[in-house]
């Protein structure tokens, strides 16, 4: 049995070769599909640089078809298709380009072209990776230098805002190295001599060293998705370095004095070029006095070959001097050391005048208000008295002691304004309590009714 079942199928294999013989012939004669190749994309890889887009050429070869076409993959996998249209002959093949402009909207990475081509017997395909870039608007904004000008060798700040145009417009541009770049007066071109990397919010700030007057400008080289960009120019002129100066041993001669005595103020002027005295420069004399916040000028004075000077003043009150230099073109001004001089004076008479309070009557609970002016007698006239304490006091209606309130400041006019809320009816009046050069004086009482 065994032999017959060899034999069936010896029989069915010459049976099946004899079926391939027939057949090889029409098989010989069949019309292959057409066969598409060189494949290609212009520009590649594909780089989008502004918003207006990259157009891209697709091409390919085919020795003869009735249509044809391509089919993009993006990087996601989804597809979209190019219409190709003959573009001529090359090497006796038909050549078939397609155009597409790629814009912000298009991922980057790594796509596909499958290139088609479809005749009376078939169809041919053929494909080609290749890469997409997206490359972004850069702008430097807001770059400055100062201060302007500045010392020679002194510190110049420079700052400024690296801003990136991408898909959800200009936002700041984080994590990137920023050059500073300078151009010395005369010289041909900028050299990089410092850099920093921009924050979150695409900002960079640092110091460099100012040595020649030029400009100053920010640069970014750009990256593999950013374009490159300088800022505009900032002109800072370089100065010579002036020196420092100081006042050195400055006193005021007699201290203590008495009111109208005549005062000297002296010490010397020394410029840093080896410290040594600076000849022929003017010195101011300045005055606050006690209780006061202001100074003014009283005297000036100029200064000897040796730098010393000698400044007279009349002793009107209590308070402080110094001495003052402006400075010069080569020297920096200074200030120095403030000396107290006590004044005795003739005790100075004050009074109150205008004093007022209100509004009367006034309901419970509200405010009082305690106006009036502050004087003292200046040995010709009542003048305003400044800065001076004064205190409100009150005093229930009946009663027969005054209580104290609050105490305010007299103003640059000697005049005051105290505010208390009114409990009860009574009487309200301010007092000033005198000091080492002018003696105590109060305001007239001035009832006020309080309604409920």
């Amino acid at each position: 049995m065994f032999q017959r079942m060899r034999a069936v199928v010896v029989a069915v294999a010459m049976s099946a070769g004899a079926l391939a013989l027939v057949s090889s012939p029409a098989s010989a004669t069949a019309v292959a599909a057409p066969e598409v190749t060189s494949v290609d994309v212009g520009p590649s890889p594909v780089v989008v640089e502004n918003k207006d887009g990259r157009p891209v050429t697709f091409s390919f070869l085919v020795d003869g078809a009735t249509s044809g076409g391509f089919t993009l993959k993006r990087p996601d996998g989804s597809t979209v298709d190019v219409e190709a249209k003959k573009a001529g002959e090359v090497g006796g093949k038909q050549k078939w380009e397609g155009t597409r402009t790629f814009g912000r909207a298009d991922a980057p990475g790594t796509w596909n072209v499958t290139a088609k081509a479809t005749s009376v017997v078939g169809t041919g395909k053929a494909d080609k990776d290749f890469q997409v870039r997206q490359v972004w608007e850069t702008d430097l904004a807001g770059f400055g230098a100062w201060p302007e000008p500045v010392s020679k060798g002194g510190t110049l700040r420079v700052r400024g805002r690296l801003l990136v145009n991408g898909t959800g417009g200009w936002r700041p541009y984080a994590g990137q190295k920023v050059f500073v770049a300078f151009r010395a007066y005369g010289a041909p071109g900028y050299e990089r001599v410092a850099s920093d990397r921009t924050d979150r919010g695409g900002r960079f700030a640092l110091g460099v060293k100012a040595l020649r007057t030029g400009w100053w400008r920010a640069e970014y080289d750009g990256s593999d998705v950013a374009h490159k960009t300088v800022s505009d120019s900032d002109r800072v002129d370089v100065r010579a370095t002036r020196a420092h100066s100081r006042i050195a041993g400055f006193r005021v001669a007699p201290n203590p004095a008495t009111e109208g005595a005549r005062l000297v103020a002296s010490g010397r002027l020394e410029a840093s070029r080896g410290w040594g005295g600076y000849g022929g420069q003017k010195v101011d004399l300045l005055f606050r006095a006690d209780g006061s916040h202001r100074w003014r000028h009283v005297s000036s004075g100029r200064t000897d070959r040796g730098g010393r000077f000698r400044i007279a003043a009349e002793a009107e009150r209590s308070g402080w001097y110094r001495a003052e230099y402006d400075g010069s073109r080569h020297v920096r001004g200074t200030s120095g050391p403030a000396v107290h001089v006590k004044v005795a004076r003739h005790t100075a008479s004050t009074r109150i005048v205008r004093s007022d309070s209100s509004p009367e009557p006034v309901r419970y609970g509200r405010y009082v208000t305690s106006r009036g002016v502050l004087q003292i007698w200046n040995g010709h006239d009542y003048e305003g008295y400044a800065h001076q304490k004064v205190a409100l006091y009150f005093k229930r209606a009946g009663g027969a002691k005054w209580e104290y309130v609050k105490t305010v400041s007299t103003g640059g006019s000697g005049a005051f304004r105290a505010q208390a809320k009114a409990w009860r009816s009574g009487d309200w009046r301010v007092v000033f309590a005198g000091n080492d050069e002018a003696r105590p004086s109060s305001g007239k009482a001035d009832f006020v009714k309080v309604r409920k």
